[in-house]
């Protein structure tokens, strides 16, 4: 572990587990923080509940496809429902910056209360505080989500189960970077931030349903390790079925980027009985892939099998290639 904090620390990496891992989980450890799931199932009310808490820092706060508003109630909500939850109610803290313009906190705010209402779910509490000015007029935004749990979620792997991806990877990560670099490509790439209720409930109905994840810092990559970390089990993923849509990999080609390790804020990854994957995959919609499986080979490994049939070990993001993106 590195002596002083450093950005590598938030890019949801190696360095990102070690720091839980070391120095929060051995400190606050109890049965549902242990999991480190998204979100902590909370027993001993008349329902179980499920709660999380996130915050956003992305820079530039507005991007193609969405703005940190919507990705702040986008995160938190689909993090409760990778937890198997249905998402009730939301806070919303603040942290502007001296000098940021009211016009853009407007902007933000109907944001997320559009998003908010798309979720049916209810912002209830908050807090606003400003700084001085620093750097620049920043925004900052935490939300922290309650929702009831529907749906038992573990880990409990089948050799051969299905690893299913709802849709194109990389969008977010690649849209931010064009973004804050003002890249000008042809085409339309937007960010995939979207909420993912409807798919998380559709998936709740499969009773072959392992776990579910989004891929957000790190990427698919680094999420699907985080799948099988702390399992006996290892993971193959198969390079020709990864969804990747073509401005995206232009863009991945032209600066070196792979887009296995690019963040999404709009798909799941779903872990399934090899028997109900293709149904899964019918009802999630068109983009859907079966993008790999659950092995006993190579236990706590991820390994890709190439377009040319060679196989690559995968590990989890070190340093960060594209900070800040959520």
């Amino acid at each position: 572990m590195k002596k002083n904090i450093t950005l590598d620390h938030g890019s949801g990496g190696q360095l990102t587990s070690q720091l839980i891992e070391q120095e929060i989980v051995p400190r606050f450890q109890n049965p549902s923080l242990n999991e480190l799931k998204d979100a902590a199932i909370l027993p001993g009310f008349d329902q179980e509940l499920v709660f999380s808490t996130d915050s956003f820092v992305v820079d530039p706060w507005k991007f193609p496809g969405g703005d940190i508003g919507k990705l702040a109630v986008c995160g938190t909500v689909n993090d409760i429902c990778m937890a198997g939850g249905l998402p009730r109610y939301l806070s919303c803290s603040l942290i502007l910056e001296e000098g940021f313009p009211l016009c853009d906190l407007k902007t933000i705010l109907d944001s997320m209360k559009e998003t908010a209402q798309q979720a049916n779910i209810s912002i209830v509490t908050g807090d606003t505080k400003v700084i001085e000015h620093q750097k620049g007029n920043q925004i900052w935004i935490n939300t922290a989500g309650i929702g009831t749990k529907i749906k038992t979620l573990d880990y409990q792997y089948q050799e051969g189960d299905a690893v299913i991806l709802s849709g194109s990877m990389a969008r977010h990560g690649a849209s931010i970077f064009m973004a804050r670099e003002d890249i000008q490509l042809d085409g339309n790439l937007t960010s995939d931030c979207a909420l993912l209720t409807s798919l998380a409930q559709t998936a709740f109905s499969f009773s072959g349903l392992r776990i579910l994840r989004d891929p957000t810092r790190g990427g698919v990559a680094t999420t699907c390790l985080e799948l099988i970390e702390h399992t006996s089990w290892g993971m193959e993923l198969e390079e020709k079925k990864l969804p990747i849509d073509s401005d995206v990999q232009t863009l991945c080609d032209l600066l070196g980027f792979d887009p296995l390790y690019l963040a999404c804020e709009g798909r799941m990854l779903a872990v399934i009985d090899q028997n109900q994957a293709n149904e899964l995959c019918r009802s999630l919609g068109p983009k859907a892939k079966i993008i790999g499986k659950i092995t006993k080979d190579h236990p706590k490994k991820l390994t890709l099998k190439t377009k040319i049939g060679a196989t690559r070990n995968l590990r989890k993001l070190s340093g960060q290639p594209l900070p800040r993106i959520c």
